[in-house]
């Protein structure tokens, strides 16, 4: 036999369940009749339940605030009244000497520098580099007899 809650079940001789329900029957017509009696007949209101929240918010706000402001006002100078710009300078040009074979580099040096001809190139007619102008002769220069501006390079032959 096995009771389970308020069932009882029993095993019979052929293996099947025969279940006792006679004791859970009276069990749940005592239990109506009692929540019956306490009704007494007339239906009752259901109570009334009331929440109250209380909720307290408290906020403190400090502010402070410090503003200094400070101004400093200078008298501008005054200028003077404007002079009138100088006219952009037009390059300047030059003839470049022609006859110059024969030279020594460095005089030739001093000839181009006195004409206002800022860049001279000594080209080498050997391949060799140009350092010392006075061990160097002429042998040509291009462009002779020409008039170029004196901020273009003149190239100038040389050998040793």
């Amino acid at each position: 036999m096995v009771f389970i809650g308020h069932q009882t079940f029993k095993m019979n001789s052929s293996g099947g369940i025969r279940l006792n329900l006679t004791a859970s029957l009276a069990g749940g017509a005592f239990l109506c009749l009692a929540l019956s009696s306490c009704a007494g007949g007339s239906p009752q209101a259901a109570p009334t339940v009331t929440h109250t929240v209380t909720q307290t918010a408290t906020t403190t706000v400090t502010a402070m605030a410090t503003v200094t402001a400070t101004a400093t006002v200078a008298a501008e100078p005054v200028a003077p009244a404007a002079v009138a710009a100088p006219a952009p300078a037009v390059a300047a040009t030059a003839i470049i000497p022609g006859n110059v074979a024969g030279m020594n580099a460095e005089a030739l040096d001093d000839d181009l520098s006195a004409l206002g001809f800022k860049k001279v190139i000594y080209n080498s007619d050997t391949g060799k580099t140009v350092l010392l102008l006075s061990n160097w002769t002429i042998t040509g220069i291009d462009n002779a007899g020409v008039e170029q501006s004196t901020d273009k390079a003149v190239v100038v032959h040389v050998t040793k």
